[in-house]
């Protein structure tokens, strides 16, 4: 084991969730930015939400996998622990909070895509490692989601006052203060990251222990944490559907977009342990998600419960057995 001095435990102990903090604020500031920005320039709202909102729920998982070039396991254990942490933690507690009820015919198209995506990026982990010419095809498939999720949605029925009261609010804010939420935003996501990177690489060294082991729970959660929060307040509030939507685009993006990104500026190794063992438990909670909500249109509170006790049996099996988490390729 390492030994650190004591600024090197203070640098974790305020890196982390310095970071954290800066990721949430970054993230919500920018979207909010975005957001009206978009609406003031006469973007629909459907279109935002599709595309501004969507890509913001994903930024500290895009940004994570920016700054952690020189730490690329890091890249790889972000995606997949925050998926995982995404259905385990956000869902599960949400459902265990309240009930959530979700029709699965509302879905169909974007749990598909769901699917489809964490398929893809196991299928492409086979060939050994994860680089440019990886990332480019993930990315090219989420503009291809954009695109069918737009001509499948456009004409569906929404809008209430509360939308229009947004759109009416929006059309007010300037577009300097605008322009000043974005960059804000902007630059607390990269300094979070920064931070939130320097305190996990540390917290690896202090104790031992994998990037890879430090992406898939320290760095998943961090970057999980405002799903979690939007999904438990949602089921709190009975705005069921924006639990699950929230989780599934996240999921989505988070591999067309946050890993596709991250891969075309380094090249990613696929451990073996991440083929046999890492994929496949992100493959199973998200199915098992959907065959929930396709069983019976909701996630009860003994489902959510379910997936709470998996994540956290996943959670135990890395610690007892850390070779799990190596890097052998």
């Amino acid at each position: 084991m390492v030994h650190l001095d004591g600024a090197d435990v203070s640098w974790i102990l305020l890196g982390i969730p310095l970071g954290i903090v800066l990721l949430y604020l970054g993230s919500e500031w920018m979207v909010d930015g975005a957001k009206k920005m978009a609406i003031r320039l006469g973007v629909t709202p459907f279109v935002v939400g599709l595309t501004i909102v969507a890509m913001g729920s994903s930024a500290p998982e895009t940004i994570t996998s920016l700054v952690s070039s020189s730490n690329p396991q890091i890249i790889l254990g972000n995606i997949v622990g925050s998926n995982i942490a995404n259905v385990g933690l956000a869902i599960g507690l949400a459902a265990i909070v309240s009930p959530i009820v979700c029709r699965f015919t509302d879905i169909k198209f974007e749990a598909a895509a769901m699917l489809a995506a964490v398929f893809a990026i196991s299928l492409m982990a086979m060939m050994g490692s994860l680089g440019f010419v990886q990332g480019a095809v993930l990315v090219a498939a989420l503009f291809v989601f954009i695109y069918f999720a737009y001509k499948l949605k456009k004409n569906v029925a929404g809008g209430d006052d509360e939308e229009a009261s947004e759109i009416e609010e929006s059309a007010k804010t300037p577009l300097w203060k605008c322009t000043v939420f974005i960059v804000a935003g902007l630059v607390f996501l990269y300094f979070g990251a920064r931070a939130f990177i320097g305190g996990a690489v540390e917290l690896a060294e202090m104790f031992g222990v994998s990037d890879l082991m430090i992406g898939l729970i320290v760095v998943a959660i961090g970057v999980c944490l405002p799903e979690l929060c939007i999904c438990v307040m949602a089921a709190y509030r009975k705005e069921n559907e924006l639990a699950v939507s929230n989780i599934v685009g996240s999921i989505v993006f988070n591999c067309f977009f946050a890993l596709g990104v991250g891969v075309m500026y380094t090249t990613v190794p696929v451990t073996h342990y991440t083929m046999i063992f890492h994929l496949p438990v992100m493959i199973l909670m998200a199915s098992l998600m959907l065959l929930m909500i396709r069983a019976g249109n909701r996630i009860t509170r003994w489902e959510g419960a379910a997936l709470v006790s998996i994540y956290a049996l996943y959670i135990a099996l890395m610690a007892v057995f850390p070779e799990l988490t190596q890097g052998i390729v």
